[in-house]
């Protein structure tokens, strides 16, 4: 594969994290709205839900552990650097900007993901909350 190819095989699965991390997201307001509820049953299962779409956002993350180990050492550095930082700009052409995009599209909803998770866990255990801890 070509390194277009391995750009193009990138962007398929950010996107596929995207979209799994967006359903995480979803199921973790379904969680809170459950936890208002005291609804321990759908709290269950909502869970388990959950943790099958983390799963496969670590799958994907696993694939494009992958794929950048395949790349030449100097374009896998940028490459990194288009994921956690977002910089491609147009001269890097269409995978790279695409690439920026949906990283931080993706980084965006695990933040919002987080933010809803940490007061859940901070009403649910108070001072024992794991993000309680992590101040």
């Amino acid at each position: 594969m070509d390194e277009k190819g391995i750009l193009v095989e990138i962007m398929k699965k950010l996107q596929k994290k995207y979209g799994s991390m967006n359903e995480v997201l979803r199921v973790t307001q379904d969680m809170q709205d459950a936890l208002m509820r005291d609804d321990r049953v759908s709290m269950e299962m909502l869970i388990s839900m959950r943790q099958k779409d983390i799963d496969v956002a670590a799958d994907c993350d696993g694939d494009i552990r992958y794929l950048l180990s395949v790349l030449e050492p100097e374009k896998r550095e940028q490459v990194r650097e288009w994921l956690n930082e977002g910089t491609a700009k147009e001269q890097d052409g269409f995978e790279a900007v695409k690439i920026s995009e949906i990283a931080r599209a993706a980084r965006n909803v695990l933040d919002k993901t987080i933010q809803i998770d940490s007061r859940m866990s901070q009403r649910v255990a108070g001072k024992d909350s794991f993000y309680h801890q992590q101040k």
